[in-house]
Parts: C-alpha cells; structure tokens; sequence
C-alpha cells in the first residue's frame, strides 16, 4: 500500500505506480485492468483494501461463563430513561438522584450496562455511583473489555491479582480492597513495601487515603524515609490527617517549642519565636523552605508545622478551639495562624474548629471549611442576615452552597424576597438597572433548583405573577419548573 499511496500523492503522470509489493492475486488482478494508469491506481488500492479486510485468517474463542444474576429491583422504565438524559447535560441533580437510587438498592436495566460502562470510562464524575448501578453484571461485562479494565472493581480479597497483577490492577486491587477490609489491603502493602518500584509507590501511598486509620502511621512511617521526594510528601500529607500519627506528634513539639502563651493579668498573648533553620528531621516530615514574597521563610516553617499537628494540642495549651482564636497575637502573626489552623481543621475535618473559625473570621472564612460546619449553625447565619450578601454575589455564594437542602421555609423566603427586590430595581431603570439582571444572579438560581423545597414553587409562582421585569419573570417560571421536574423524577424512584 506505500508504494500505490506514493504514486497517488506525486501523480501517475509523474511515476508509474510500482504494484511488485502487492500479493500474486492483486498483481494478476491488476493486469486485467486496461491502460489508464489513474484507473489502475485506484482500483489496485480498493482491491488490496478489500484483500486485507476480506482475507482475515478465522479465529476460535472460548464462550465465557454467562454474567452473574443481579436479585436487585431493576430501575422504574423511566428513571432509566431519565439517567441516561441527566448523565448527557450533566445535571446537578445527579447528586441526589443517585443517593435515592443507591439508597433503595436499584440495578440498570441490562439494555442499559454498556452504555453506562461507557458514561463511567469517559468521566470519573459519579463513576463509583454508576459502577454500583450496573452491579456484578457491568463488572462482568467490564472485565471483557480492555478499554474498561480501569472500570473493574474487585470485591473479593484475591491476593493474586495483587502480587501478579499489573501495576494498573494492583492500585485498583489495592483501593478496591481499602474499602472493605482496610487491614487487609494494609497488610499486603507493609510486606512489599520495600521490593516495590519509586513510580508505584506513590500511587499506593495515595491508596491509603481511603479508609485511612492510625494503623496506617507505621507504613506512613518508613515512606517518609523513601528515596523519591513524592513519595515522602504524599506520606507527609496523610500522616498529617492522622493526629495520633508519629509525625503529628513531632509537629506538636516542634509548634510547642516556637510558640509560647505569654500571660498578662488581662489577657494572654500568643508569641512566635521561628527557628533560624530546620533540622534534618523537619525535612523529614515535610517542612520546607517556601519562598513566599508576602513572609519571611520563617514564617512558612511555623505555617507548616501547625497546618500539620493535631488542633487537640491547643486544648493543654490555652483551652478549646474558641479561646485560641481570641487570645492576642501580633497583627503580622494573625493571618498565618489563621491560615494554618484553617489547614489543619480541613485535614483533621474537625468541625468544632470549622465552627469557630466560621464565627472569628465570618464571610471571610475559607469557604472550603464551610462544609465541615453543622448545617443548622450555617442556617442561623443565614438568619442572623450575616450571609444575606453572599446570594448577590457568585464567587460569595458559600454560605448558601454549604446549607444541604431542602432549605427551611424562612431561608427560603428570604431568598427569594432578595431575587424580587433585585427585580424590583431592575425594572425601575436607572444607570445601576445592570446590576440587578437575573444573569448576576445565574448561581444562586441554578442552587434553587436543587436546594429549595417543593413547596416553594407556589411561591416562585406568585413571584412571577408579581414580577414587572420579564426576565426575572422567566427566571422565576424556569425554577418552578426545575423544582417540579426534580420532584417527579425523585419520587420515580420511591
């Protein structure tokens, strides 16, 4: 086929086309086929085409064991059909679509397992929750397919699959393994540590994340001693989520010996004493040198060591999470401390700490720790009218986007008094009309559609009725009917 595809690309007026490396069948073919060299060209190639494709030698296979029974209740017909289209326009409601659907144990429909296979190797969103849809028979269909072999989770303790597997498999093996028997998969771990290749631990350290546990500090242990700096910062990471772990109890001593309270008759204050340079041992643990144009490297070592210790620390040393917080500490320490307690209070997900950082800080407070704040705490924000400017605002909407729904009935209203007031000043006019468009508000409407409760569509459709901008009219109508769309396709699945 090179030598027809070069006489095709140069022109049959410029080079004979060559047919001595075809097979004796197409050369003798060929011959019969006139004197117009173009007409020649073309058809010596769709004969070869047809030779190679047509001349495929017959093969045998083995016919496989018949997929396992599923004795799960097969999804209602149109919760099926349904899936199919939320997973396409990947809708928010996905999230609670598959709590309901997981929650009553339903299967897919065997009509739809591949099509779902093919949704979950494309896109990790919600591919452990599809996974469990198709159940053993998408296992099954997924384990012959080589393009989905990422998709196969094991849930049996096969020790072979991990001692002979591939590297890909035995990370599966390993994570599939952590969510059922963490000892186990542990165990396996702790015994070829050592034999293991740099590139792969990385990925098995990692592993541990899933159901990780204080028996995880010894391995946790020997990887900060590996020779790849990766491997050492991923253990690094993990031992610091475990506040009973050895290396979270260095870092306590390392913050008790730079930090100290120093008491006055009226209130104490926090004194920082940063080391000059770390020892080998800092290093160890994860303590580098940061560069940052905002502090002294200093500073970044004292970051580091709290971000990294247990919160329980504080307790011996000035009291709960609360009275941290309030006591004295220089202007330029504050924010660093701030920052590291916010660091530690994520890995350590402690909600006490949330808590209190929410009320020191207010609408400032990393939104990321928001999630870890209980939601009635979260809701008397809202109440308090604290929160009330985080729905003006896209990139300020943390507060509301913390609270799980369905919303209370007060927030609710509140809500939506605020979207009719914007309404109101946008269709009075005037050089700030822009400012109160229903485009400004695009995030907090699309919230709505997951988070209000069913019976605030009575209410967006009194909103409508009374709204005088057309815009906010539609946008009202269109939530009412999100709302009445995710309740008929939840309550399918009751």
């Amino acid at each position: 086929m090179s030598s027809l595809l070069s006489a095709a690309l140069l022109g049959t007026s410029r080079t004979a086309p060559a047919f001595d490396s075809l097979p004796p069948e197409i050369r003798d073919a060929v011959g019969t086929l006139g004197d117009d060299p173009a007409r020649t060209l073309l058809a010596a190639a769709a004969l070869e085409r047809a030779y190679r494709r047509g001349g495929a030698v017959a093969v045998t296979a083995d016919v496989p064991p018949p997929a396992p029974e599923d004795p799960r209740p097969t999804l209602p017909q149109s919760s099926a059909a349904h899936l199919l289209s939320l997973l396409a326009a990947k809708a928010t409601l996905l999230d609670d679509w598959f709590v309901l659907a997981l929650e009553r144990d339903f299967r897919a429909p065997d009509h739809l397992v591949a099509e779902l296979l093919s949704h979950a190797h494309k896109s990790e969103q919600h591919r452990e929750s599809i996974l469990h849809i198709v159940g053993e028979r998408g296992r099954w269909l997924a384990a012959r397919n080589p393009e989905w072999k990422k998709l196969v989770r094991h849930k049996n303790s096969d020790v072979d699959l991990w001692r002979h597997g591939t590297p890909q498999e035995r990370v599966q093996w390993l994570r599939d393994t952590r969510r059922i028997d963490p000892a186990a998969a542990l165990s396996e771990l702790e015994q070829s540590w050592d034999s293991e290749r740099g590139e792969h631990k990385v990925a098995f350290v990692t592993a541990l994340s899933i159901g990780s546990s204080p028996a995880d500090a010894s391995l946790l242990e020997r990887a900060l001693d590996d020779k790849r700096k990766d491997v050492r910062r991923e253990a690094a990471v993990l031992s610091s989520r475990i506040p009973s772990s050895p290396l979270a109890e260095r870092m306590a001593q390392r913050v008790l010996s730079w930090v100290r309270v120093e008491r006055k008759l009226l209130r104490s204050k926090l004194v920082i004493q940063p080391p000059e340079e770390i020892d080998a041992s800092a290093r160890r643990d994860g303590i580098e040198d940061r560069p940052n144009p905002q502090t002294d490297y200093r500073v970044e070592y004292v970051r580091q060591a709290i971000s990294c210790a247990p919160l329980a620390l504080w307790d011996s040393v000035i009291g709960d999470s609360r009275k941290v917080l309030a006591t004295a500490v220089d202007p330029d320490w504050e924010p660093v401390l701030h920052d590291a307690w916010t660091s530690a209070a994520l890995a350590q997900r402690n909600s006490e700490w949330a808590l209190a950082i929410l009320h020191t800080r207010g609408l400032s407070t990393d939104r990321r720790l928001l999630r870890l704040v209980p939601s009635q705490e979260l809701a008397t924000l809202l109440r308090s009218g604290n929160g009330d400017a985080n729905v003006l605002n896209p990139d300020r909407a943390a507060v509301y986007e913390a609270l799980p729904g369905p919303w209370p009935e007060d927030i609710t209203r509140a809500v939506l008094g605020q979207w009719e007031r914007a309404g109101a000043r946008r269709a009075d006019g005037g050089s700030k009309a822009g400012e109160f468009s229903r485009h400004r508000y695009a995030a907090s409407l699309r919230l709505a559609e997951n988070r209000f409760p069913y019976t605030a569509v009575s209410l967006l459709d009194k909103a409508a009725e009374r709204a005088r901008d057309p815009d906010w009219q539609q946008a009202f109508v269109r939530t009412a009917h999100a709302i009445t769309y995710r309740r008929t396709l939840l309550e399918e699945l009751k």
